[in-house]
């Protein structure tokens, strides 16, 4: 390992290690680093526990290998933090996950933390408990949210659509399994929508009664109120429900814009999130839904007919709505399998993949033959743990909580 000129005051440097350090740490006081060497004991980490601070981590990088996990203390102005955390973070390799420790006790500012790519950010005086459960939770992939019920208010970003680039391409499972993970590990109350009002599969994937509620809200819109959407939603638990029907092939189902706007709208009162499955190939109920969402999950594989039709609609998503957030999630994958090299992929579509949903044909068969999805029957697959990291990008949550009672919440103080 290449010589550093940072001082270690505490006398616990280890400059012989054989290994690269799997956590590197950089701290401004006592209490912060005897937790720190502690927790990595506790771990079997090799670490190195500096003095130090941001610009200081910066100075190690140059130098030496980047570790897995880098413990930054910030301190107490937050002007500066929010700056020097920001310059560390745009220099960190993609495998490297940081974590900050301070005395700035704000949760916007916690929130600030999170937007620039921090994993975990801990109050002072930092616990072995708070920091090993911090480890875990960023190695699970797992989110930290307040789960009463009562705290959780509506969010301005809570409506968000799954569309695939092709049929066949598993979108409708995507939705089953990421409104099931909010809604039951994540303990948000979740409506999970099905818009393929003649061919959709929500309710039988999920093993409830598909109901004429759908169409009714669509065609008289006017009546939709709390009491409505309680008697025709199927309940799947106390926090999870599905909207769903079967139509007559023979019929046409008639409804406006505002029918759909009106819909989701009242959904997304309800509820914390709201989750709708839409169908790719009907012109006017696409645009329409569209116009109406904050987030859109676009759904692809890696194929050349697949990186030709997320090209298009992509293209037609932003010419609908302009302010919406796409994430592109790859499903499906096989690596032994690739039709098309993931970088070549990306290339062609400029635009990276957020999400890489592995396949596991056996997994989501036993899924399909117990009316559950694959999230609830093995909760510690690579496939759910990709459904968590897609859970993390689409739920804003927030308390209603003032910030000082929701921070000691988060800091398990109360």
């Amino acid at each position: 390992m290449a010589e550093n000129s940072i001082e270690d005051i505490f006398g616990d440097l280890d400059t012989n290690l054989d290994t690269i350090p799997e956590l590197v740490a950089f701290v401004s006081d006592g209490q912060t680093h005897d937790v720190a060497l502690s927790v990595s004991r506790q771990l079997g980490f090799a670490a190195e526990v500096r003095d130090g601070h941001c610009q200081d981590a910066m100075s190690y990088l140059g130098e030496n290998p980047a570790p897995k996990y880098l413990l930054i203390d910030l301190g107490g102005d937050e002007v500066t933090a929010v700056t020097s955390i920001f310059s560390l973070i745009t220099t960190l390799p993609e495998g490297t996950k940081a974590i900050a420790v301070g005395s700035i006790n704000d949760i916007s500012f916690y929130r600030e933390m999170l937007e620039v790519g921090v994993s975990d950010y801990l109050l002072k005086p930092v616990t072995e408990k708070s920091l090993l459960s911090t480890f875990n939770n960023i190695d699970n992939a797992d989110v930290v949210y307040i789960n009463q019920h009562d705290d959780i208010i509506q969010s301005e970003n809570n409506k968000t659509v799954v569309i695939g680039a092709r049929g066949g391409i598993g979108t409708s499972t995507v939705a089953v399994n990421l409104a099931w993970l909010i809604s039951e590990q994540l303990n948000i109350k979740t409506a999970l929508l099905d818009m393929d009002i003649e061919f959709g599969t929500i309710a039988l994937a999920l093993d409830v009664e598909p109901t004429r509620g759908l169409r009714e809200a669509l065609e008289n819109p006017e009546r939709l109120d709390s009491l409505f959407i309680s008697s025709t939603t199927a309940k799947l638990s106390e926090t999870l429900a599905v909207m769903a029907t079967e139509e007559n092939l023979t019929e046409d189902v008639t409804f406006s814009q505002d029918g759909i706007a009106i819909l989701m709208e009242a959904l997304s009162r309800e509820y914390g999130q709201l989750i709708v499955d839409t169908p790719r190939t009907t012109v006017k109920l696409r645009k329409d839904i569209i116009t109406e969402t904050d987030t859109i999950v676009l759904v692809t594989d890696y194929n050349l007919i697949s990186l030709r039709d997320t090209i298009r609609i992509q293209s037609i998503i932003k010419s609908i709505n302009e302010e919406c957030n796409i994430i592109i999630v790859a499903n499906k994958i096989n690596n032994h399998h690739l039709a098309m090299p993931a970088k070549e992929f990306e290339k062609a579509l400029g635009a990276k993949i957020d999400i890489e949903i592995p396949e596991d044909i056996k997994l989501c068969t036993k899924g399909a033959n117990n009316g559950k999805p694959a999230v609830a029957i093995e909760p510690k697959s690579k496939m759910s743990k990709a459904f968590n990291l897609l859970a993390k990008q689409i739920t804003p949550y927030q308390s209603t909580q003032s910030p000082k009672a929701l921070w000691r919440k988060f800091i398990g103080r109360e």
